[in-house]
């Protein structure tokens, strides 16, 4: 009996330390979040509960999953004003929740403290560990620096290759890297050239047309973009799409002063982030288009070939006969009709075959001459000085001076014009006292005269 009753006491004990026990782990495991046999129940509940509600209200089932303990709550940031989530299961920990909780002023949300505080140095252990395995580990001796990211390194130059010359004047470009290297271009001062290899103390370059050597001490180097471009290139812009307004203003609400179109070409003015502003020379027109709608072209001044330069010289020389060959008018002189006769047969036999502007040139040789203290003082005597007019020795003139009642043809008749002219003020080589056929000329040196100019076939100086 009394054996009975100890071994009933000691069930009662048993029992009791069980419920103590029970009691403990169980105020423990919600201390420490152990997941528990009530909470594994109440969170499939839940979990049934929501999913049935999904079904039949919506605005039921979102209010009770947030709710609940293991399901995602989302907490608006009042600081940065952004969603931040935060999670009641520490396996779910992240390090976006220590970022959450470095934005709150006390270090605490002000309706769910439990979980910041429960999840922040969680996260914070997870962040020190990735920050601890994402860092090189060095040696004790070692002094190596460990390498920076690819992004963080310096974009190379956009026209890292471009040179300028800086020579006084220009520089030669030739065929080899040698001051004894045929010459093939001229690079003048401040054009740009593009560097595509070095021999010694020569680039090879190539600029425009011409691709050769030049000495690389008349080449500077290594300028910046911005100032590259804003020093020494030209800016313009290539329409790319079927049709862009030319606004007054940079607006879209201006005015509209002109339409460009694709692949149309136009010189640049000025830039912003959104707008450039161009110039349309053939409608005298500067304005506005949208910087999307345009691909920015920079030009530079390219070397010269030595065929370019000499039809350049050429078209100098043309343009500046031209100017210097208009007609002026001065005061006329008093003529007979026989010197008209003999200056007009004079005209003829030299410049039979040339436009009116040569014929009028030589009726002014013979003038300047007879107004110049060189040579006599009228027109007869100039004609027929010795060693001057071939013409007269040769007897062509004298051929003319026969024929001359008979001029009827379209050259006979601008050769009387032309003489006629010159004796009324019309003149067009201005004081010049000499000509001879061009090429003549050219043998002898006579085109390198400064004040010479090309009418026709014949050289004037």
């Amino acid at each position: 009996m009394n054996y009975v009753e100890g071994k009933g006491m000691n069930k009662i004990k048993r029992t009791l330390i069980s419920m103590i026990v029970f009691l403990f782990v169980f105020c423990l495991s919600v201390i420490i979040d152990i997941p528990s046999p009530f909470a594994t129940i109440r969170s499939e509940t839940s979990e049934t509960v929501t999913d049935s509600e999904v079904e039949g209200d919506t605005t039921t089932a979102t209010t009770e999953a947030t709710t609940e303990d293991d399901i995602e709550i989302e907490q608006f940031s009042y600081k940065t004003g952004s969603i931040v989530t935060f999670w009641d299961d520490p396996s779910l920990a992240t390090q976006d929740t220590v970022e959450a909780t470095d934005i709150q002023e006390d270090g605490s949300s002000a309706d769910i403290t439990g979980a910041i505080t429960l999840q922040e140095p969680l996260a914070a252990i997870d962040a020190t560990n990735a920050l601890i395995q994402e860092t090189p580990i060095l040696d004790a001796e070692s002094t190596e620096v460990p390498p920076t990211d690819v992004a963080e390194e310096q974009e190379e130059a956009l026209y890292a290759n471009i040179g300028i010359s800086i020579a006084k004047e220009f520089v030669n470009i030739r065929n080899e890297a040698s001051t004894d290297g045929q010459i093939l271009g001229k690079l003048y001062k401040n054009s740009a050239v593009e560097i595509i290899d070095t021999s010694g103390d020569w680039y090879r370059v190539v600029s425009g047309s011409v691709k050769g050597y030049v000495k690389a001490e008349f080449i500077q180097t290594g300028i910046p973009d911005d100032e590259l471009v804003e020093k020494y290139g030209e800016l313009s812009i290539l329409v790319t799409v079927d049709g862009l307004n030319v606004r007054e203003k940079a607006d879209t609400e201006s005015a509209k002063l002109d339409v460009i179109y694709q692949n149309e070409i136009y010189p640049v003015l000025d830039t912003n982030k959104e707008w450039i502003r161009i110039n349309i020379p053939d409608d005298k027109t500067a304005g506005y288009i949208k910087r999307e709608h345009a691909e920015l072209i920079v030009d530079f001044k390219d070397a010269v070939s030595k065929e370019e330069e000499e039809e350049l010289l050429k078209l100098q020389a043309d343009e500046r006969a031209k100017k210097e060959t208009e007609v002026k008018y001065q005061e006329g002189v008093s003529y007979s009709q026989d010197e008209l006769r003999l200056l007009a047969c004079l005209v003829h036999s030299e410049a039979g075959t040339q436009s009116y502007e040569g014929k009028l040139a030589v009726a002014n040789v013979v003038l300047n001459r007879v107004n110049s203290s060189k040579y006599p003082d009228t027109i007869k005597d100039v004609i027929y000085q010795s060693g001057q007019f071939s013409v007269a020795k040769s007897g062509s003139l004298s051929k003319q001076l026969a024929n001359y009642d008979n001029y009827s043809s379209s050259s006979q008749q601008l050769s009387i014009k032309a003489a006629k002219a010159a004796l009324e003020g019309a003149n067009n080589i201005g004081s010049r006292l000499y000509f001879h056929s061009y090429r003549a000329a050219v043998k002898k040196g006579y085109e390198k005269k400064n004040n010479c100019v090309k009418l026709g076939d014949h050289l004037f100086w």
